[in-house]
C-alpha cells in the first residue's frame, strides 16, 4: 500500500517548534512526525526551506547526554527565526 503524503508548509514546521516550546507537545512526537516525510519512500519536496526544515526537525529529538537535548531552546527559537523571516 503506498501513502501519499502531503508536504506541510513553513508555517505548519514553525509551529511544531512554538509546540514543543509551550510544552504541548514532545521532541519525540515532532521528530516521528517530520520522519514520516523525510525518510519515505519517495520522499518529495516542493519547497527547499520546508524540506530543510523537515529535516532538521526530524533530529530535534537528539541528545547529547543522557539528559540533555542536543538542540538547545535558544536552538529552537533561532530556527524559527531563520525561517519566518
Amino acid at each position: 500500500m503506498v501513502i501519499n503524503l502531503i508536504e506541510p508548509n513553513l508555517l505548519e514546521c514553525t509551529n511544531k517548534i512554538k509546540s514543543v516550546l509551550t510544552g504541548q507537545t514532545t521532541r519525540e512526537e515532532v521528530s516521528d512526525w517530520a520522519g514520516t516525510y523525510v525518510y519515505a519512500d519517495e520522499p518529495e519536496g516542493e519547497d527547499d526551506r520546508v524540506w530543510d526544515m523537515l529535516i532538521l526537525l526530524s533530529g530535534i529529538d537528539l541528545k547529547d547526554s543522557p539528559e540533555t537535548y542536543l538542540h538547545s531552546t535558544d536552538d529552537l527559537n533561532d530556527w524559527i527565526k531563520q525561517y519566518t523571516e
